[in-house]
């Protein structure tokens, strides 16, 4: 999968979508999904071929538990043949009321040095 086929299974689902862990933040509706890079690897190939493979963290946020989004979130990334471990928390908010958290990661093929600047 490349970063282009993440983000538009992401927006196909129809709920607010941001890159940046700050959009979790952000006083948007609920549900929502934010996903960040937070892994970069080279994968050699033979020869002097590489693909770059980045490590993504998906977080989806919620005012409760097992929402349907994330259900669709979770058909969507099973239909694409991935099959992630999902993480699940509440979050306790001092200003705002608390949210469920759930996450995980993604690896997808991307191209962040071609050798243009």
């Amino acid at each position: 999968m490349t970063k282009q086929e993440l983000s538009t299974m992401l927006h196909s689902l129809h709920i607010p979508v941001g890159e940046g862990e700050q959009f979790i933040e952000s006083k948007e509706a609920m549900p929502k999904i934010a996903y960040w890079d937070y892994i970069w690897e080279d994968n050699m190939a033979s020869g002097d071929d590489y693909e770059e493979l980045v490590t993504y963290q998906i977080s989806f946020v919620a005012k409760r538990p097992r929402d349907r989004a994330l259900i669709a979130l979770k058909k969507a990334l099973n239909d694409a043949g991935m099959h992630p471990t999902i993480y699940h928390e509440y979050v306790k908010a001092e200003d705002a009321p608390g949210y469920f958290h759930s996450y995980f990661s993604i690896d997808v093929t991307e191209v962040i040095t071609d050798g243009t600047e």
